[in-house]
């Protein structure tokens, strides 16, 4: 398998999931398998392992058509142009597109391309916190205080609820206080 780990917005290889692919393969005991490069991660099965952003290489990435899977990291900053060119440049029969991000707003490109209305055989998947059994104790404290604190920004970090207008926003709380009323 070729495989494209990608994010909109990628400067450099220490923008990437590089290093946490890496750690993960120490981490299980795999270095036997794969050989950890400065730029890819290559399987002694011929498997591929590519880092690319999206937005700054928009014409590169279309060199990528042969690629089996594209995991698109922090997909919630992937622009419609950015979709629009990835999309179709995947189209190796049996090729998948593999989206992991954190919710923001549901107009969102992302969001409203994959949870709103999805492509017709998509399999989304909502995990939280509490699908993580490793999930820290300390973690687990922060959010309970964050809860006791602000609710909104709790649902929206732990729970993945997305907010109803952009951190800052004039009027914010009042828009989220008239939503929870019904008005």
């Amino acid at each position: 398998f070729r495989n494209l780990c990608a994010r909109e917005t990628q400067k450099s290889i220490k923008d990437s999931v590089h290093r946490l692919l890496a750690d993960q393969i120490e981490l299980l005991n795999l270095q036997k398998f794969y050989r950890v490069q400065a730029s890819e991660i290559v399987g002694r099965n011929g498997s591929l392992f590519s880092f690319a952003g999206i937005r700054q290489n928009i014409s590169n990435v279309k060199s990528f058509e042969g690629y089996d899977r594209v995991w698109v990291e922090e997909a919630v900053n992937v622009s419609k142009n950015s979709w629009g060119v990835l999309i179709p440049t995947i189209r190796k029969d049996g090729s998948e597109i593999w989206v992991s991000f954190n919710a923001e707003l549901e107009s969102d490109e992302t969001y409203k391309r994959f949870v709103v209305d999805p492509p017709a055989d998509a399999h989304v998947v909502k995990i939280n916190w509490h699908d993580n059994p490793w999930f820290p104790p300390v973690l687990k404290k922060e959010m309970d205080e964050l809860r006791r604190k602000d609710p909104s920004a709790c649902d929206h970090i732990y729970e993945g609820i997305c907010r109803q207008a952009v951190e800052g926003a004039i009027y914010a709380n009042e828009l989220n206080a008239m939503a929870k009323e019904g008005r």
